[in-house]
């Protein structure tokens, strides 16, 4: 194997790294990356232990800028007298040239390797580059990288799975347009268009790529490749030929000692979902069925019927920050305060730092004083972590929204319970304003929405009058 080309196993049990180590080529191939690439395929597909390949670029430029055309112009006759340069791949004198059936650029063109593959793009992925970034299964892209078949504007081909897999991964009509054009993308585009699965932050592709392949590589294999192959042998053809494909791969996978081993752990209980060191599958759908059970039969203090109706309402404000760990805690924010919920349950179920976020979103019961309670409250949140701040303001907009919505609909009960807040709201706005993790446009979009209840409610018309606030409410 050539120098430019790294291959082996990682820091993660079955996940291989396969790099292409030419950063002052942008990482392009000639023949010796070629061959190098074609050797570390085959030890990867060989290799039982290797479950889940990671393939990757060298430098913070380039994944692959696809083939040397330095190696390209030397398979042309006379081109390389000096002999200088290795020609990218030997072709017959006496007829017309031929690429290797394998692929021009290295193992490209092979169709049925179905263990599972991750390309980490660190850079550039243009011309053949991008023919590498689609022969994996997924594509996980720093934030700076870019995409494009730049070989358009030389008049040179794709021939390495681009006119195939790029159709297959964005839809005929969006390749076309990136084969017609030739222009380069940038990594918001490669998302929306389906090119790229997941953008993380510059130079750390390979780093969430290496985390993700070790969860992968923690699954069974057998019917993950058997599933890949129905899925990329079904890619294009008719739906009736496409499940006989899936009837053919499902049909083979009953054979396996394996198969019958994971059904019967699963009627066992003995699946990994039960596993407490693994992670929930869905956090979110299991925090909301806690909350539903701690809370069922408690009046929302906000006048919209069960109190769950409030978590809820918490998550959908969350909802638009794209951090399912906020909505999870919106979801949860009220539990420990608002019930006898089981605090030893939900460190099983979420872990202690999940716990450590609703303790912090929940008022001192042991205060008896209403005030003195929500003044420590409000020092406690600002001493938090930034999550804890947010679904904070979010409960305050939530109960802020929900009178709002009731005086519109003219319930006159809403302006009493309104007026006996504005005030204690209008001190948790002045508190957040000193939170320096909140973002001021979300604070100000609080200050407005509190400014238009106080509109809608009016002045008190009973001076005097003691309103029952739930002391311990948002």
């Amino acid at each position: 194997m050539p120098e430019s080309i790294h291959y082996g196993e990682s820091e993660h049990p079955g996940v291989s790294l396969l790099r292409i180590d030419r950063p002052g080529k942008m990482n392009a191939i000639g023949a010796a990356e070629a061959r190098g690439l074609s050797e570390a395929i085959s030890a990867f597909r060989e290799d039982e232990t290797a479950r889940v390949l990671v393939i990757t670029g060298s430098g913070p430029e380039a994944f692959c800028a696809g083939a040397d055309l330095a190696a390209v112009a030397a398979m042309a006759p006379g081109e390389n007298d000096g002999g200088s340069v290795e020609p990218l791949f030997e072709t017959d004198a006496d007829g017309p040239p031929r690429s290797p059936v394998t692929g021009a650029i290295g193992p490209t063109r092979i169709h049925d390797l179905y263990k599972p593959v991750i390309a980490a793009v660190n850079g550039v992925a243009y011309a053949g580059g991008l023919e590498w970034a689609c022969f994996a299964h997924l594509r996980i892209a720093d934030r700076h990288a870019s995409f494009g078949v730049t070989n358009r504007r030389w008049d040179i081909g794709l021939g390495d799975g681009g006119t195939q897999r790029l159709a297959r991964i964005v839809g005929l009509g969006r390749a076309l347009d990136l084969i017609i054009t030739g222009r380069v993308i940038g990594t918001d585009e490669a998302l929306d268009l389906g090119l790229v699965n997941e953008v993380v932050p510059s130079g750390t592709c390979v780093e969430r790529s290496l985390e993700l392949a070790a969860q992968i590589a923690a699954l069974p294999l057998e019917s993950l490749t058997s599933d890949i192959e129905a899925t990329v042998r079904g890619s294009g053809q008719s739906l009736e030929e496409g499940l006989e494909i899936e009837r053919e791969c499902f049909d083979r996978s009953l054979e396996r000692a394996a198969h019958r081993e994971g059904v019967r752990r699963f009627l066992s209980r003995e699946h990994p979902d039960l596993d407490s060191d693994r992670p929930i599958l869905d956090p979110r759908r299991r925090a909301y069925a806690l909350a539903v059970a701690a809370h069922r039969g408690q009046e929302d203090r906000y006048g919209r019927g069960d109190f769950i109706r409030h978590p809820v309402g918490v998550a959908e404000l969350c909802r638009p920050l794209e951090d399912p760990v906020l909505e999870v805690a919106a979801y949860l924010h009220d539990i420990l305060e608002k019930s006898d919920f089981d605090r030893d349950l939900l460190v099983r179920e979420f872990g202690p730092e999940m716990v450590e976020i609703v303790d912090a979103l929940g008022q001192d019961r042991a205060i008896t004083d209403a005030t003195e309670r929500r003044r420590e409250h409000r020092t406690r949140v600002a001493d938090a972590d930034g999550r804890v701040q947010i679904v904070y303001l979010n409960d305050r907009r939530d109960g802020i929204v929900a009178l709002t919505d009731r005086i519109e609909a003219g319930d006159g009960d809403a302006r009493d319970v309104a007026r006996s807040k504005l005030d204690a709201w209008r001190g948790d706005i002045e508190a957040m304003r000193q939170m320096e993790s909140l973002p001021s446009d979300l604070v100000g979009q609080l200050e407005r929405e509190l400014e238009r209840l106080a509109e809608l409610t009016g002045p008190d018309p009973t001076p005097g009058k003691t309103v029952p606030d739930g002391s311990a409410a948002g």
